[in-house]
């Protein structure tokens, strides 16, 4: 029987490469640039490319994965869908935060790895739900502290969360109320602060829709009708 490093001897990097890079141009209808190809081992079970969009930069990078299936047949599965959909996206939930809050700023994240092939260039917001799916946004909202005032900010969340399951949206919301003095720089970057209360108003309040379309905030799950 081969090793894997015999097997890996006798594979082109090079055609492995151009096929994974083939792959996403026709997904997505641009180009790539790949930047480190890692052959299935003792460290991955599939190989690992590591690419950006050529109108893009490195800071751009994401994951793709091509697995050789038993049936002869090589699955390619890539992370860029969360970052091609992330300015729809965060249009999106910033249409349904502008519901309840004046002044805020909003980043959206799909975090590392891959994403089903379904989702693709033409996929629709709506679209990305399938049920038996684990695709799930991570969302950080900063509203101004003026904006807040004697909002209800957990009731605020629940009625995001209830608009985001009509839209199939399934993820994590985090909002964070900033200091008036503090939100026009504010980025994620005061997130790593020492001391938060330098930036913020109190903890941080959340809501989350689940893959099962269910809505929990505080760890529990929240019965809403609808």
């Amino acid at each position: 029987m081969k090793s894997e490093a015999q097997t890996n001897r006798n594979r082109d990097p090079e055609a492995i490469k151009e096929r994974m890079l083939s792959h996403l141009q026709q997904k997505y209808g641009e180009e790539f640039v790949p930047v480190n190809l890692t052959l299935s081992g003792f460290a991955y079970s599939y190989d690992n490319l590591t690419a950006y969009p050529k109108k893009g930069s490195q800071s751009d990078a994401f994951e793709v994965w091509g697995t050789q299936m038993k049936d002869g047949s090589y699955q390619i599965s890539d992370g860029y869908f969360g970052k091609y959909i992330k300015p729809e996206y965060e249009a999106v939930m910033s249409g349904l935060v502008g519901e309840s809050y004046s002044t805020f700023k909003l980043y959206t994240d799909f975090g590392e790895g891959v994403l089903p092939d379904r989702l693709n260039k033409d996929t629709n917001i709506e679209e990305i739900y399938a049920p038996g799916e684990t695709v799930s946004s991570d969302t950080v909202v900063f509203v101004k502290e003026d904006a807040v005032k004697e909002a209800d900010v957990e009731g605020s969340l629940i009625k995001l969360a209830q608009k985001m399951r009509e839209k199939k949206l399934v993820g994590f919301v985090q909002l964070f109320v900033v200091r008036n003095d503090k939100y026009e720089n504010i980025d994620l970057q005061a997130l790593n602060a020492a001391d938060e209360s330098e930036y913020f108003v109190g903890d941080y309040k959340s809501v989350m829709v689940t893959p099962e379309l269910k809505i929990r905030q505080n760890g529990k799950e929240v019965e809403i009708d609808g």
